[in-house]
C-alpha cells in the first residue's frame, strides 16, 4: 500500500468515526421513528459523498440512496425487534435505550467500511454489489455496536 492509500485510509476511517457520532443523534434525539430514520439516512449520505471525494469516485445520490434502502433493511430487524422489546416493562425499556444509542452508529460505521472496503478496491456506486456487501456490512454492524459502546464508555454524564 503506497503512502497516499495509506492516507486516504487514515482519512476515510476518520470521517466514518466523525459521522459515527453525527449518527447517535438519531438515537438519542427524541423525535418519530421515520424522522429519525431520515435524520440517519441524512448522515449517511453526507459520509459516502465524503467518503466518494476522498477516493475519487464520482458520487451518485440516486444510487446511494438505493444502496441505503437495500443495506438498512438488515438494522431495521434489528430495531422492529427492539421496539417489541418495548412491551416488557423495565427490561425492555433498558435494551430499547440501549440500541437506540448503539444502532445508528454501528450502522453508520458498518456503512463506512463497507465503501472503504470497495472504494478500495476500485469501485464505484455503479458496481456496487449489494448482496455481496451485505456479508460485510452484517459482521461490520456488531464491530460497530462494540465501538459505540466503548466510546460511550469514556462519556461521563
Amino acid at each position: 500500500m503506497s503512502i497516499e492509500d495509506e492516507e486516504k485510509s487514515a482519512r476515510a476511517a476518520k470521517v466514518v468515526r466523525n459521522y459515527m457520532f453525527g449518527s447517535a443523534a438519531a438515537g438519542i434525539l427524541p423525535i418519530p421513528p421515520l424522522l429519525d430514520a431520515g435524520l440517519l439516512w441524512g448522515v449517511q449520505l453526507r459520509m459516502l459523498h465524503q467518503l466518494a471525494k476522498i477516493y475519487e469516485v464520482e458520487f451518485s445520490q440516486q444510487r446511494a440512496l438505493a444502496i441505503l434502502g437495500a443495506l438498512s433493511g438488515l438494522g431495521l430487524t434489528v430495531s422492529v425487534g427492539t421496539l417489541l422489546w418495548m412491551l416488557v416493562p423495565v427490561p425492555g425499556k433498558i435494551l430499547f435505550n440501549l440500541a437506540g444509542l448503539t444502532l445508528p452508529p454501528a450502522s453508520t460505521y458498518a456503512l463506512g467500511q463497507v465503501f472503504i472496503q470497495h472504494f478500495e478496491s476500485g469501485g464505484t456506486f455503479l458496481t456496487f454489489d449489494e448482496k455481496r456487501a451485505k456479508k460485510v456490512y452484517e459482521e461490520n454492524l456488531a464491530r460497530g455496536q462494540q465501538e459505540a459502546i466503548q466510546s460511550y464508555a469514556g462519556i461521563k454524564p
